[in-house]
């Protein structure tokens, strides 16, 4: 079962990594490697597209040239948009990096004026303590 959780902050957090970045609908070839490189498949590049014509954008840490984390924003109302999708590289995690993509969203979400949300798997302890040290409260 998903939890869902919220903020309203008006603070924003930290972002220590200067290696993060928003992708644009040109990065296609970008985000397949990290899907790859995450042990997913690969996205059509229609659907792709799509994604960022229906508003949701992504952006991605690199180290060494290559996308490790990403995150987006679904823009899903008015008021509220999620820091959704985040994902690290295996051989990547345990190092802050989801933590800083989703930093990186949130302060975007919040310098536009709309309440964060972000959810995760009740049984997934590492996306709560990142949850948690970004300042979210369950809904």
């Amino acid at each position: 079962m998903e939890m869902l959780f919220y903020t309203k902050g008006t603070r924003s957090k930290t972002v220590s990594n200067r290696d993060i970045r928003w992708l644009s609908a040109d990065d296609y070839d970008t985000f397949c490697e990290h899907l790859i490189l995450c042990g997913q498949h690969i996205l059509d590049e229609t659907i792709w597209k799509r994604t960022y014509e229906d508003g949701t954008v992504y952006c991605g840490l690199f180290v060494d040239g290559k996308m490790v984390a990403r995150a987006c924003v679904e823009k899903y109302s008015l008021n509220a948009w999620e820091v959704a999708d985040v994902r690290t590289v295996r051989q990547f995690q345990n190092k802050g990096y989801a933590y800083q993509v989703c930093c990186f969203v949130l302060n975007y979400i919040l310098e536009n004026g709309r309440t964060a949300t972000i959810r995760t798997g009740e049984d997934n302890v590492r996306m709560k303590k990142v949850i948690e040290k970004l300042g979210f409260s369950i809904l």
